[in-house]
């Protein structure tokens, strides 16, 4: 893959909200005194060898062919506590040894650090505005730049800061290889924004960029997330669907109440990913807006089996489609990656189209205000 479309990817995976993100968590209990360190670079190794066990366990983890969401949760879990007594230890580090030559390099880290963790997220703001003000010449400047677009993109409520981020990011740093990547980060902030005519110009403008002209993967990567934009406030299709265990399900079920409409099917893990956030929706803005799935697995009765013996999870309405057959709802909606969510307003249109995971979420909140 081009690097172009590596960066856009990237930036992609991380503003889809990762699994790394996915877990809420309390807020961070008090630890022991750090154990102190000669340098850095000791405090690296230290640290680095139990993240590379974690890190093992977590990709062998997502290359099973099923995953049960509490066995991820466990290890995220293990990272992020790691990740609290790693940035505790920067920060006893670098208040001890504000002269040494390699404290530059251990708030770098710091600020990385914090922003791996949902709940220190401002933290990793302020430690980047601290490195931005204590080594304004330093070779990470800009890595500072762009690690605080990203965390403020992670904050619901801070898009227009995180705009201007972006903005500073692509005036100091042109020539820098993010810019890509950048401005997909600006897109998603703008659409949270709901400046979506702002969203399509600025995906015009990477389109007509010299480097994207050159490079295959990235025209077909931005002209995707382009006609994607082109689906917002289309009418949803009609559809009437028989529902598993009774009943039928129509677009007038769900008329004058936002809904949102996943596509899936229970025996994908990259499905089973995603179905948390959907559960996590439903429990937070139920009475608010509406949730109704779809399968597409091959067969029915497996899924039946299956919803049956998940019942207690899947607590909202579903159907399900022959993926072979014409004119189905799915067809209409021209899906063909799945897990695949569509947000829809009160007014029965298309508010997002093909969204995954924290940004539905957020997408969910903002409609079920």
């Amino acid at each position: 893959m081009s690097r172009i479309a590596l960066a856009m990817l990237a930036a992609a995976l991380l503003l889809s909200g990762a699994p790394y993100f996915a877990v809420a968590q309390q807020a961070p209990t008090a630890e022991e005194k750090p154990k102190a360190y000669a340098n850095y670079e000791e405090l690296f190794e230290d640290f680095q060898k139990s993240r590379n066990v974690l890190l093992t366990r977590y990709e062998r983890l997502r290359e099973k062919e099923r995953i049960e969401p509490a066995e991820l949760e466990a290890v995220e879990n293990e990272m992020r506590a790691l990740d609290r007594q790693y940035a505790a230890a920067l920060r006893a580090y670098i208040d001890g040894h504000a002269d040494a030559k390699d404290v530059m390099s251990a708030r770098f880290e710091l600020a990385v650090t914090w922003s791996r963790l949902p709940d220190s997220l401002d933290r990793a703001i302020a430690t980047a505005d601290e490195f931005l003000e204590k080594h304004p010449d330093s070779e990470l400047v800009a890595d500072a730049r762009f690690l605080k677009a990203q965390t403020l993109f992670q904050i619901a409520g801070r898009e227009s800061d995180c705009v201007a981020a972006i903005e500073a990011f692509i005036e100091k740093h042109a020539d820098r290889a993010e810019i890509p990547a950048v401005r997909v980060m600006r897109v998603r902030a703008l659409l949270f924004l709901d400046r979506v005519d702002d969203a399509k110009r600025s995906l015009k403008v990477l389109l007509d960029s010299s480097d994207v002209k050159k490079d295959e993967e990235a025209r077909e990567f931005l002209q995707a997330q382009l006609d994607n934009l082109g689906w917002i406030g289309r009418e949803l299709p009609d559809f009437d669907l028989p529902m598993v265990g009774g009943g039928k399900a129509s677009r007038a079920d769900f008329a004058g109440k936002p809904l949102i409409l996943i596509v899936y099917d229970s025996t994908s893990s990259a499905c089973l990913g995603e179905l948390p956030f959907i559960q996590q929706a439903h429990k937070k803005f139920g009475e608010k807006l509406g949730i109704f799935g779809i399968s597409v697995n091959e067969s029915r009765t497996a899924f039946e089996q299956w919803l049956e013996r998940n019942k207690e999870k899947i607590a909202f309405k579903n159907a399900w489609i022959d993926r072979e057959a014409e004119n189905t709802l799915t067809r209409k909606l021209d899906v063909s990656l799945i897990p695949f969510n569509v947000l829809v307003n009160g007014d029965g249109k298309i508010y997002r189209y093909d969204v995954r995971s924290d940004d539905m979420l957020r997408y969910a909140e903002l409609l079920a205000k």
